[in-house]
């Protein structure tokens, strides 16, 4: 999933007007280099830093609630296929199908990959829990 910028600070929540809202997590102030160019000059006259905004977004039709929002979000950084894959490495894993063990390096790495998709998930998750607790979504 690939980030949004703004040039002003986005807000987590945002009524589009058509029936859908926009929800945005992660929003970050970064630093973007600016270079001013003369015209007619192939070198940047000057350069200058601002300010900017990235974040994560998806879009979710009413009636929003807190498993709306969970569902878009989880689908937009990793498609369902992905998930079910890493379900299967782990399981073929634990069976000892890589590396002939349980303790083989490839098993272990593929214990470790399904691992990190599920903390990565409760993290995403539990951010989206608590600005639906701060935005009164249920």
């Amino acid at each position: 999933m690939t980030r949004s910028y703004y040039d002003a600070r986005p807000s987590k929540f945002e009524a589009v007007g058509n029936g859908s809202y926009i929800y945005r997590w992660d929003i970050q102030e970064e630093d973007a280099p600016q270079q001013i160019m003369a015209e007619g000059e192939d070198q940047p006259a000057a350069e200058s830093s601002r300010t900017q905004y990235s974040c994560y977004e998806v879009i979710v039709w009413a009636s929003v609630s807190s498993n709306k929002i969970t569902e878009a979000a989880i689908r937009a950084m990793w498609d369902a296929n992905y998930e079910q894959k890493l379900i299967n490495e782990y399981n073929a894993a634990n069976l000892g199908v890589y590396g002939g063990s349980k303790s083989s390096d490839e098993a272990k790495a593929k214990i470790a990959s399904y691992k990190d998709f599920l903390a990565a998930r409760a993290t995403l998750k539990a951010q989206i829990d608590a600005d639906c607790a701060e935005l009164n979504i249920e």
